[in-house]
């Protein structure tokens, strides 16, 4: 099951950061041939399937596209095998970002915002306990699934790349989704429009949180 979900990451503080529903009616091409009236006049119980084949649409259903998505999509969630197409570089203002290494079509996944999916209560916990070290930056993107309050804590460095990509709220080329794999949420981001191979990838954060913006007006204005 996918779900858009409305959701908001906290603003860095070190360094600002594919169903075509392809409705295939599978067509059942039946062809009538002129030999009918001569097989209907011999045995009128007879069938024109019995002497002709009857040609089958070789398209896939939109179930089976369908399917064939998710599972694609559980693959690479589990396999983190985008990480691979992802290329961090630095850039002197906003600190260490995220290009693509290949291009994306637009609504094609492209990466997981992994770490530590935990819920609010706990979030915020650890957001107080962050904010004591001043050097520390923040990586916790906060968010609300099925009527609860979630958050994945990336604070910690890991090789996960996800975690990189920088903020955008005028030109985004990504935005983030919650699904569900295998009866568990993953929050991902997936390409907005087509993204051409070397283009930084960039998201909105959702931070409409007037302290915060006045805190980091790149918030609204990058």
């Amino acid at each position: 099951m996918l779900g858009c979900v409305e959701t908001k990451r906290r603003p860095k503080r070190l360094a600002a950061m594919r169903q075509t529903n392809n409705n295939n009616n599978a067509v059942t091409t039946g062809f009538i041939s002129k030999r009918k009236k001569v097989l209907e006049d011999s045995n009128q119980n007879q069938k024109i399937t019995k002497f002709f084949a009857v040609r089958r649409s070789s398209r896939k259903t939109g179930k089976q596209l369908e399917e064939e998505e998710i599972c694609h999509l559980r693959d690479a969630v589990h396999s983190c095998c985008n990480e691979k197409l992802l290329d961090i570089y630095t850039c002197p203002i906003k600190g260490r970002g995220i290009k693509a290494g290949s291009s994306f079509k637009k609504n094609e996944f492209v990466v997981e915002y992994k770490g530590d999916m935990i819920d609010y209560t706990e979030a915020k916990e650890r957001e107080m306990e962050y904010a004591k070290n001043p050097n520390l930056g923040s990586y916790m993107y906060f968010f609300e699934y099925k009527n609860k309050k979630w958050c994945v804590d990336a604070t910690v460095e890991t090789k996960y790349k996800g975690r990189l990509i920088n903020h955008s709220a005028l030109r985004p080329n990504l935005k983030t989704k919650v699904v569900e794999v295998d009866s568990s949420h993953h929050l991902i981001l997936i390409a907005k429009r087509d993204i051409e191979e070397g283009e930084e990838l960039l998201y909105d954060y959702g931070d409409r949180d007037p302290l915060n913006i006045a805190h980091s007006p790149w918030l609204v204005n990058s």
